[in-house]
């Protein structure tokens, strides 16, 4: 039985993918004041699954305090009398401070460490045991994150309850092309959900899709053509809220805003500051795409997903 040390950060994925990999019997989470609720929301997502069986506790630490935070983990490691090949480290999250101390521990006894390799789309984990003192690669590990879900990914940045999944959906034209887009990236592999409200809010995602770890929001603009020579007036609305409400999914969430109309030039400048990727497919009538247009909008989601 492996009791895995994860030190908690405001992202908590670094945490819980490697959980689901390992499948440890006991993960202690050390978090400070600062990411209490991130923790709350770690636990929470975690006792849901009821495949893993691992229990999950906490112990707050200074953040900043070195000795302090090594001291704190040993003493409550300590009674548990467990040898170092019982507990795996993972140093991913946290402060810089924190993870020295854990690094501390784990070499005093002599366990081994995993750290996960989150700016990668592959997602590596990377396996350390020590040698003559000092830690040594032993594996390099590619994630298959098949039992992650968006529902995980929900639960760990908004908590279990805080969110909800409109299934009804509306009957017009800008439903239909939502519906279209959300069927061409179902066919190719992706996890969707539609219609998702955050929290009690009016915020609302148009579509949330996930390939393995990796994932992103979509706010879908349909409109009706404008004359020639003349520009569809789009308000900036929709896009600010794509850039803000999306906050709280965490650092690596993607974002794309959709239309079936060119992007005024006005915006163009907003979507730059703000990291959208834009896509327009002027070819939607009715319910379909071109094939030239089904292949460019699969292209540009598969070059940021995959």
């Amino acid at each position: 039985m492996v009791t895995m040390i994860a030190l908690m950060g405001e992202q908590t994925l670094p945490n819980f993918l490697p959980l689901l990999h390992y499948k440890p019997a006991h993960v202690l989470c050390l978090y400070t004041s600062t990411t209490r609720q991130a923790f709350d929301r770690f636990q929470k997502t975690v006792q849901k699954h009821g495949d893993l069986n691992c229990a999950v506790s906490g112990l707050c630490v200074e953040p900043y305090d070195l000795d302090k935070t090594a001291n704190a983990l040993k003493k409550y490691l300590e009674p548990m009398q467990l040898a170092g090949q019982d507990c795996l480290f993972n140093p991913t999250g946290g402060t810089k401070v924190m993870s020295f101390a854990a690094y501390q521990v784990a070499q005093e006894w002599q366990a081994p460490m995993c750290y996960f390799q989150s700016e990668l789309k592959q997602g590596n984990l990377i396996e350390y045991e020590w040698q003559n003192g000092r830690p040594q690669q032993v594996r390099l590990s590619d994630l298959s994150c098949e039992q992650l879900t968006l529902e995980d990914i929900l639960d760990l940045h908004l908590g279990p309850g805080k969110w909800s999944e409109d299934a009804k959906g509306k009957d017009d034209e800008g439903s239909r092309f939502e519906q279209t887009l959300a069927d061409l990236l179902r066919a190719d592999g992706y996890e969707v959900r539609q219609q998702v409200h955050i929290g009690d809010s009016q915020i609302e995602i148009d579509i949330m899709l996930r390939f393995r770890q990796r994932y992103g929001v979509i706010e879908i603009k349909h409109k009706e053509k404008a004359p020639a020579g003349k520009q569809v007036n789009i308000d900036t609305k929709a896009i600010k809220q794509l850039a803000t409400s999306t906050r709280q999914l965490g650092t690596y969430v993607q974002r794309f805003y959709i239309l079936n109309v060119p992007l005024p030039s006005i915006h163009k400048e907003l979507i730059e500051l703000t990291g959208i990727n834009t896509i327009v497919l002027e070819s939607y009538r009715d319910g379909k795409l071109s094939e030239e247009d089904r292949q460019k909008f699969l292209s540009e989601i598969a070059q940021v997903l995959r």
